[in-house]
């Protein structure tokens, strides 16, 4: 009984950016009506659901902009970057964090062992290899460990591709409205603000989740 009815990924990967959406829909469309409302159990109750659902449904476009299209085909993925020596000049600037290799002495000890086992080189053959190794899937701590990396980047992307949405949605009303609602742009620099620093925590916590999974890899004989 004491048990939540979600687990720690739906909140941190539906339930926040399904409730961003529905906000910056009230507030850009006037529905569904969620400010100011007393809500009774039932009410309450459907509310949930949608911010659910809604959050489902965001994950999506979220994954397909910022994980396919933004890290897949123009940052590219930590399983790559780790084991570059060099970093991109431009985007190396921008996004210093993302680009930091493993060690030299890590990086070799991991594509000996690898090649060892039958995979050689670096992208998604060697992820997936050492992803599924039976060194990494039997070990507990390390799996809660690359459990919370999933659900932090999974709220951070979500939830930074929402404020995108929401912002720019604020920022396009307020164009259309002629500038005569400030609170409009105030609410869509907040969000694409918000979205930027959240893009940030993503491509990290990203990052992270192939870092410490390499590493243990890497460690074990």
């Amino acid at each position: 009984m004491n048990k939540l009815p979600f687990d720690p990924y739906d909140f941190f990967g539906y339930l926040a950016s399904g409730l961003l959406i529905l906000v910056g829909m009230d507030i850009v469309l006037g529905f569904p009506a969620i400010l100011g409302r007393e809500f009774k159990v039932v009410d309450s109750a459907i509310l949930i659901i949608a911010i659910y659902v809604t959050g489902q449904i965001i994950a999506t476009p979220a994954k397909a902009l910022l994980e396919d299209g933004l890290v897949g085909k123009v940052l590219g993925r930590p399983n790559v970057n780790l084991f570059q020596e060099k970093k991109p000049r431009i985007r190396g600037l921008i996004f210093p964090g993302f680009y930091l290799s493993l060690p030299t002495q890590t990086r070799m000890k991991i594509l000996s062992k690898a090649k060892n086992e039958g995979v050689e080189g670096i992208g998604e053959d060697l992820f997936l290899h050492v992803r599924y190794s039976q060194a990494v899937v039997q070990d507990q701590k390390l799996g809660k460990k690359l459990n919370s990396f999933i659900n932090k980047y999974g709220f951070s992307r979500n939830l930074s591709f929402s404020a995108l949405l929401v912002g720019i949605g604020c920022l396009i009303k307020m164009v259309l409205s002629l500038g005569s609602d400030t609170d409009l742009s105030n609410y869509g620099i907040t969000a694409l603000i918000t979205a930027i620093f959240l893009l940030y925590r993503y491509l990290k916590f990203f990052r992270q989740y192939s870092y410490e999974m390499f590493n243990f890899y890497g460690g074990t004989k």
